[in-house]
């Protein structure tokens, strides 16, 4: 055999290797999974679905119940919520419902009657990533009347063929539970 066969055979699978190589790195590279932008948090038309279930027997004083005053933050940044929150003076300015900080988006008041339930829809404000909820009871400790909530971020995918991804912030949709002495649970999404 001539020795020229034995080049192009040798070429031929130097050819055939690195072209095998090239496709493996590339599809291998389109398996990574890439960091997606952060979402845009902007105004959402009813992006806030807060189902509220109230015990007959709400914020229960000397055997008694009492309507319960409520407040509902839409936070950009809870680092100010969470500095009231820590004393007794800091959760009666958050039981004022008012703009405390710049971290606060909106705040809405609530007033919740015993044995009522109701359903409240509500806009998310631009750049709120951060639902806060304030109960007036009788006994103002902070684990018993704050509940502190993130908006979810689900991932949206364009395209048939050519899948495209993006985060965006979900719809959040919760229950509170408000008991006699405090709030009994926050759940949901």
């Amino acid at each position: 055999m001539p020795k020229n066969i034995f080049l192009k055979e040798g070429k031929l699978k130097k050819t055939i290797l690195l072209f095998v190589s090239v496709v493996f790195m590339l599809a291998l590279s389109s398996c990574t999974k890439k960091e997606l932008p952060p979402p845009q948090w902007g105004y959402e038309k009813d992006g806030i679905k807060l189902q509220i279930t109230a015990d007959p027997m709400l914020n229960l004083d000397n055997g008694k119940a009492h309507t319960l005053y409520v407040c509902i933050y839409q936070l950009k940044d809870p680092n100010g919520f969470n500095q009231l929150s820590g004393d007794q003076s800091g959760l009666y300015k958050l039981l004022d419902c008012k703009l405390f900080d710049a971290g606060v988006a909106s705040s809405k008041r609530l007033i919740v009657n015993p044995g009522k339930d109701s359903t409240l829809v509500m806009d998310r404000a631009e750049n709120a990533k951060y639902l806060a909820v304030v109960a007036g009871y009788y006994g103002i400790v902070k684990e018993r009347i704050t509940r502190l909530v993130k908006i979810p971020v689900v991932i949206e995918e364009k395209g048939f063929f050519s899948k495209s991804k993006k985060q965006k912030p979900g719809l959040l949709d919760i229950t509170l539970v408000l008991g006699p002495e405090q709030i009994d649970e926050i759940k949901g999404q």
